[in-house]
């Protein structure tokens, strides 16, 4: 009898501890703040705690890819190919180079994220609006970073890594197979457009984060030197030379097929050695001009890579 009670009351015990758990994870839901204040570019702004309809400038693809439900987007992003119709199903093209307003209000957002600083004051009178330094956000990584800690998203962000990672060991064991270390290779990156030849770093789209970040090619002397500057430079043909490595990759639109042909012939172009080895990659310039965000890029993995092997 002694022991039955000894045990009823161990048990007793037992159920108001984890009642007692139960009732601290409750309050701690409950007392949690709406609102949190966040140093932005335009100042410490109060802003949702826990977000639930965001209206973002240039990031839609950062913000989706950490489980953020994003409601509108500028239309130079509004098209992004790679993101999913999951992450696509609320979202609307509010316009460009700013938020059409009447669209905006309609979206209902209880938080706005823009990089025009000149919007801020408009955008303000209809929801908590954060300006956001696109320079200091260069990287995947850096972006990553910056709207886990804004939208309080660390577990989406750690969730994306983990896939991101697991894609990228992929797709590097694809060209290890077929003997290509992008450990070992250098790369630059050139886009024509019309009459114009540009060279860009790692951190201007064009595949920059997939090649480097993803893959782990090399950049070329000169391909550091924007990345770490300017992002990007206008060339001529004869400066060429100077972003010569051991793999070039060129995106241009259909309209300057012609400027590319003509290019192949250009002298300075021809005695370029990864041109002579056929390591020139031609890569299709709507998918991947603009498109740098974390879920374009761990998408754009298998299709340089693919582009690569083709190639090859």
């Amino acid at each position: 009898m002694k022991k039955t009670l000894t045990s009823l009351v161990a048990l007793g015990a037992l159920f108001t501890l984890a009642a007692c758990g139960s009732s601290s994870q409750d309050t701690k839901k409950t007392t949690e703040p709406t609102t949190k204040t966040f140093h932005a570019l335009n100042g410490d702004i109060k802003v949702p705690t826990h977000p639930k309809r965001i209206a973002v400038q240039n990031y839609p693809d950062e913000v989706a890819s950490i489980g953020g439900n994003v409601v509108g987007t500028d239309s130079w992003a509004y098209p992004n190919p790679f993101l999913s119709k999951e992450q696509k199903k609320n979202m609307v093209d509010l316009g460009s180079p700013k938020f059409n307003i009447e669209k905006l209000t309609a979206q209902n957002p209880d938080l706005i994220i823009t990089v025009d600083k000149d919007q801020v004051a408009d955008y303000q009178k209809i929801a908590p609006t954060v300006l956001v330094n696109y320079q200091e956000l260069s990287t995947m990584d850096k972006s990553l970073d910056y709207f886990a800690e804004l939208l309080n998203m660390e577990d989406g962000k750690d969730e994306f890594l983990k896939s991101f990672k697991k894609d990228s060991k992929k797709e590097v064991a694809k060209l290890k197979d077929a003997g290509i270390d992008p450990s070992k290779k250098t790369i630059s990156i050139l886009e024509l457009q019309g009459n114009k030849i540009y060279a860009y770093g790692s951190n201007f789209g064009r595949g920059g984060q997939a090649l480097t970040t993803g893959l782990g090619f090399k950049q070329s002397e000169k391909m550091t030197a924007l990345t770490n500057g300017t992002g990007y430079a206008e060339v001529n043909a004869e400066s060429l030379a100077e972003f010569d490595a051991d793999y070039i990759f060129v995106d241009f639109a259909s309209t300057d097929k012609a400027q590319y042909e003509a290019l192949q012939k250009n002298p300075v172009w021809t005695k370029m050695k990864a041109v002579k080895a056929g390591h020139v990659i031609t890569m299709d310039y709507n998918k991947v001009y603009f498109y740098s965000g974390p879920t374009a890029t761990e998408k754009e993995l298998s299709l340089y890579t693919d582009a690569i092997l083709k190639e090859n």
